[in-house]
């Protein structure tokens, strides 16, 4: 529940909302509304959790064929200098007969494809076939009460740059791939709506649902965090898990000092490289500049092997370039991975480094086709940092030791499970509850008919068969 872009807690958050948002619905206009209620929102939920995805799996198929790939896919996204999987697709694969602006847009086209089509029926089709059958079962219901009377209840590089920059993040993250469906499910619901009313709810359900599905969960674990640590972000229960065992094994069954476990986990905090070691400089975006993003430096294995002697800095950088795909055939490394290689402590063990970034996400980062930011990796990184020094915090000036670093582990898991439920439980509240009593609300305040907008004709007042 807690990994790296998970869908677990969007798919239990999905099934709490059909089934919420289908009872409130029942309380208003029993089973007509409750029927379209469900029918809606579960398949909403397989088209925005799925569609998209299943949509580009199929179209990678027709992108094989038109570039003879031989069943190479490959990514799009990159951070510039580190991990360029296009570039080495267009090295090592090199399509015939197509330039790389030609795959980039046979590339976002295949994405725009798969918007579009599920855009179109989520917001189309399901509305209309979802209209359709409210309109037979009603006139059915009313010619069978005329007879029986029964009873019813219930430039070329920068446009390649921005288009891939599109198309990786439609691919490649929850959000893309979520908020791509958002605009089509909502306008689409909007234009089939059956009257201003009903399109009034729509909007307020739909729009108004956007925050609460992709980021209040988040936003109130943060809250949390912050109340609890003084920290918005906390180490994932897997990785915490893999860090407690190198720590374990750094103790090796003896307690230590705090300012000595520190030193040795964390290591110094004033390395200096060799100054005329020249490394490339990521260029920035005005965006970037705005908010003094420091730009990535990167330095090719075989330059950086030039400064040092040392065997065992040696060895730690080229395991260090290992936690990347080689860049076009050529190893490379960031500054910080040249800097946490001379830095010899436990937090920088590329062994360690590679295992929790392979974990953390299913071993993309070594895939040379495949792109995973540099950013997140060392975002996780920055975590265990603040993880150790929470475990040096708890020591409260004493002795750090196995019993220790498990009594923190054990916290760590409570507090994740706590703060992940009331993310859960605020994020649940407002979409299955909270948001549809305020639709019936507007609706009530707006019109004084507390009825399901969809089968009421407020002109005339009365219920009518579509």
């Amino acid at each position: 529940m807690t990994k790296n872009d998970a869908m677990a807690p969007i798919v239990a958050l999905e099934a709490t909302v059909v089934a919420g948002r289908t009872y409130q619905a029942y309380k208003r206009g029993k089973w007509d509304e409750a029927r379209e209620r469900f029918i809606e929102e579960s398949m909403g939920s397989i088209v925005w959790l799925c569609g998209v995805a299943t949509m580009n799996k199929l179209g990678d198929k027709l992108v094989d064929k038109i570039l003879k790939s031989g069943g190479k896919s490959f990514d799009v996204g990159t951070d510039k200098l580190l991990r360029t999987p296009f570039e080495n697709f267009m090295k090592k694969v090199a399509p015939k007969g197509f330039s790389p602006k030609q795959v980039a847009l046979i590339k976002g086209a295949k994405v725009l494809t798969s918007i579009v089509i599920t855009n179109l029926f989520i917001g189309f089709v399901v509305p209309k076939l979802n209209q359709a059958l409210t309109h037979k079962l009603r006139h059915e219901r009313k010619t069978e009460q005329n007879t029986s009377n029964p009873t019813f209840k219930g430039g070329a590089d920068k446009f390649i740059g921005a288009l891939n920059v599109f198309t990786n993040a439609i691919e490649n993250t929850n959000t893309g791939k979520l908020l791509s469906s958002d605009a089509g499910i909502a306008g689409g619901r909007m234009y089939n709506a059956r009257s201003k009313e009903e399109r009034r709810e729509i909007a307020i359900r739909d729009i108004g649902s956007i925050y609460f599905y992709m980021w209040a969960q988040g936003h109130v674990r943060n809250l949390l965090n912050l109340a609890e640590t003084g920290k918005i972000t906390r180490l994932n229960p897997t990785t915490a898990g893999i860090l407690n065992e190198q720590l374990i094994n750094f103790l090796d069954g003896k307690d230590m000092d705090v300012e000595k476990f520190k030193q040795g986990v964390l290591g110094k905090s004033d390395i200096e490289l060799p100054k005329d070691m020249k490394f490339e400089t990521e260029e920035l975006s005005a965006l970037s500049k705005l908010f003094n993003k420091k730009p990535m430096e990167v330095i090719k294995l075989s330059e950086a092997e030039k400064y040092f002697t040392d065997s065992e800095i040696l060895s730690r950088l080229k395991e260090m370039s290992k936690l990347q795909p080689e860049r076009q055939g050529e190893a490379v490394l960031t500054k910080q991975q040249v800097i946490d290689a001379v830095n010899k402590a436990e937090i920088n063990d590329p062994k360690l480094l590679d295992k929790v970034f392979t974990d953390f996400v299913g071993g993309k980062n070594k895939k040379e086709f495949e792109f995973v930011s540099n950013k997140k990796l060392y975002n996780l990184k920055k975590e265990m940092i603040d993880y150790v020094e929470l475990i040096c915090k708890s020591a409260n000036g004493g002795k750090i030791n196995k019993e220790l670093l498990e009594k923190v582990k054990k916290k760590n898991i409570v507090y994740s499970g706590i703060n992940f439920v009331a993310g859960f439980v605020v994020a649940a509240t407002f979409l299955s509850t909270l948001i549809p009593k305020l639709q019936y609300y507007v609706t009530r305040k707006a019109t004084g008919v507390d009825a399901f907008p969809g089968t009421y004709d407020y002109e005339h007042h009365r219920e009518t068969e579509d």
